[in-house]
């Protein structure tokens, strides 16, 4: 639930002329700035878990 509270502020925060220019693309191109940025996501969560692993070891 606090996932879903902190996706809704982050997208606040996201431009409003960048979501014009993603409505204004093709549904092909939308899908695929999406997975590139769950992908990206991923990676962060990913970075993110190894450095508090490497934390908790020292």
């Amino acid at each position: 639930m606090a996932e879903t509270a902190d996706r809704a502020a982050l997208a606040e925060k996201i431009d409003p002329e960048l979501l014009h220019m993603l409505a204004a693309m093709p549904r092909r191109q939308q899908r695929q700035v999406l997975l590139l940025l769950m992908v990206v996501e991923n990676l962060l969560y990913e970075m993110m878990r190894e450095r508090r692993m490497r934390e908790d070891i020292e």
